[in-house]
């Protein structure tokens, strides 16, 4: 045995048995791996990046999914049942088949190096958010319509204040996947933020020091934990509303 200090030194002879030692366990976290994190990755304009897209694509997606899920859940017009057959049918759609004509239309819109690519195309709703949203409305008693159509009160207004008060549970789970899609997501900002560093989110950055630092696991770990804690504590804060809305309870008629 040699000394870990001097490799090169002469030999340790050591007579025991080593069966009968016991392990030394020290515990000793370095905070000081956060702080270097948080200074060499940039990490409050990446937080302030990430928390952009995620926030701005989210109120987009609800609000869209609100309008949609809405129309099916309370409206017969023909052909309804079949455009939401249809509006289910994206859901197995890969997201492989329509990248190369959404990168071409971007690109001709002008749009490739901003955040618009990853904002306004969730403006246009959502398959699975409408069809949670569609499913929870539908529970509501119609009663409550016909109540307020009674005191006059018009469509808008019925889901301004009979429909969405109702669905807060659906709404914050909606909200709460969305959300923590954005937050996670890598391949679409790669794409259109990969000569933007200014306006990279999280993801991206993390992915480019794991590259740089492969060989300093804390430092990843450290800056796995960071952009880990803002999703946490929503979720924390979100966690009965979130259950409530993924079980899909409505008001009992």
């Amino acid at each position: 045995m040699r000394s870990p200090s001097d490799p090169t030194a002469t030999r340790i002879e050591w007579e025991g048995r080593w069966r009968t030692l016991e392990q030394s366990w020290t515990f000793s976290p370095l905070v000081d791996n956060y702080t270097t994190v948080w200074n060499q990755l940039n990490f409050p304009r990446l937080l302030s990046n990430t928390f952009g897209i995620a926030l701005l694509s989210t109120i987009g997606a609800v609000f869209s999914s609100i309008l949609v899920a809405y129309g099916f859940a309370r409206f017969r017009f023909p052909g309804r049942n079949v455009f939401f057959f249809i509006l289910l049918g994206t859901i197995i759609l890969p997201n492989q088949v329509t990248l190369l004509p959404q990168y071409v239309i971007f690109t001709w819109l002008g749009w490739n190096g901003t955040w618009l690519p990853l904002i306004i195309p969730h403006f246009f709703a959502n398959a699975f958010n409408v069809f949670l949203l569609r499913q929870y409305f539908m529970t509501i008693p119609r009663d409550l319509d016909e109540a307020a159509m009674i005191d006059g009160a018009g469509p808008f207004r019925i889901l301004r204040t009979i429909i969405v008060p109702q669905s807060i549970p659906a709404i914050t789970a909606v909200t709460l996947f969305h959300f923590f899609f954005a937050w996670n997501d890598f391949f679409v900002p790669l794409l259109y933020l990969a000569n933007k560093p200014e306006l990279q989110p999280l993801s991206i950055g993390i992915q480019q020091y794991n590259a740089l630092y492969a060989s300093q696991p804390t430092l990843i770990q450290a800056s796995a934990v960071l952009a880990m804690a803002v999703p946490v504590f929503i979720f924390f804060i979100a966690q009965r509303a979130f259950m409530r809305g993924v079980v899909v309870t409505g008001v009992e008629k």
